[in-house]
């Protein structure tokens, strides 16, 4: 007999889990019936999301409102004060669409709500006052180059520096800006200039102008339709050309001239922050911006180039140098801020605190109502 070995135990039968019940209700995928109101109308979420309260979606929707707002003031009987009103609304609408693009594009790490407020106040204040008074000293001409930098671009830029400097000597001990934060200041500057000085030559000079051209026009008029044409064919062949020359000389000032103030004031703003920061000695590189954007104001202004196909040459190259300068100052220190972040004066309140804090990247602890962690804009993603 072999050796007894112990007995192997039974295998145990194996155990199904146990499937609890499914709660009943329809299958999935099928539709359910009538969604809720809060789904279709979230009045509530929209209240408490903090990102729609913020400066864009205000700025965004005060943009879309502006040109109603302007027809409805102009309504059926204008008069010579409600078209200088609709003009500064117009002015005003083209400044703040550029600077909502210009805050994206130099994110300035520093700049607050108040110091835009100063800056824009003290512009409207001075800037044109102080510019008129200075090219009627100087007999202000662009038949040269030199008078043209020397009697206009000189002007207008030391008037547009004004605010900068006021704002640098109020803010310099209080607050660490840097100078892609003058860079801005200064383009908030020019602005405001841009959109004063096209407000003054279309309510003052260019209607009265428009004016006396459609007066000339008259005799040319009634006798055209004495020869038998319509009052209308008339009409067109007269006026054709002042009423172009009118649109494209003066109307389209309003969306070019502030953006072009505002990069020829932004190189005197950078600057001007150099000074500040005490990186380079004041004499040295303060009036280098100033030098640079009074030549290329005068080459702007310049009869031989105004007009011309150098003109968009000259534009061309204020706007490289605005924005180089741009993102020479985010290499400035402490400029560590993600560049998906939108600028302080801009963001949420949550978004704001973590800039005070220091920790911009930092995503938003939860229930701050909807500051999600901040994504690539499209045009940086790769």
């Amino acid at each position: 007999m072999g050796p007894d070995y112990p007995a192997q135990p039974e295998p145990k039968p194996e155990q199904k889990p146990e499937l609890k019940p499914e709660p009943e209700g329809p299958p999935t995928g099928a539709r359910s019936g009538m969604p809720p109101p809060s789904d279709l109308l979230p009045l509530g979420d929209w209240v408490r999301h903090d990102s729609l309260r913020s400066w864009p979606v205000l700025l965004f929707l005060a943009l879309i409102c502006i040109p109603s707002i302007a027809l409805v003031i102009l309504g059926t009987s204008a008069s010579a004060r409600t078209f200088t009103e609709v003009a500064w609304i117009f002015a005003a609408y083209f400044a703040l669409a550029w600077l909502l693009l210009l805050g994206v594009i130099v994110r300035p790490a520093h700049v607050t709500r108040p110091m835009l407020a100063l800056i824009i106040v003290t512009a409207l204040l001075t800037e044109i006052p102080l510019a008129v008074m200075l090219e009627n000293a100087l007999h202000d001409s662009t038949v040269r180059l030199y008078s043209s930098v020397f009697t206009i671009g000189l002007p207008e830029e030391l008037a547009k520096a004004l605010p900068i400097v006021i704002v640098a000597l109020i803010y310099r001990g209080r607050h660490k800006l840097a100078p892609r934060d003058y860079l801005f200041l200064g383009a908030v500057s020019g602005l405001a200039f841009g959109a004063s000085e096209v407000v003054r030559y279309f309510t003052i000079n260019d209607v009265e102008k428009f004016y006396l051209t459609v007066q000339s026009a008259l005799p040319t008029i009634r006798h055209l339709i004495s020869a038998g044409n319509s009052a209308a064919v008339s009409l067109f062949a007269a006026l054709v050309g002042p009423v172009l020359d009118f649109i494209l000389n003066f109307v389209w000032r309003f969306l070019t001239d502030p953006i072009s103030h505002a990069c020829w004031s932004g190189l005197t703003g950078y600057f001007i922050g150099l000074a500040v920061t005490s990186r380079h000695k004041w004499y040295a590189v303060g009036w280098m911006g100033l030098a640079a954007a009074a030549l290329l104001h005068g080459l702007n202004d310049w009869s031989r180039v105004n007009g011309q196909v150098v003109w968009i040459l000259v534009t061309l190259v204020s706007g490289v140098l605005f924005l180089g300068y741009a993102k020479v100052g985010s290499r400035t220190p402490g400029a560590d801020l993600q560049l998906m972040e939108p600028p302080p004066f801009l963001d949420t309140r949550a978004a704001h605190a973590r800039h005070v804090a220091g920790h911009p990247s930092q995503p938003a602890a939860p229930g701050t109502s909807g500051d999600e962690p901040p994504t690539l804009p499209w045009w940086e993603q790769h």
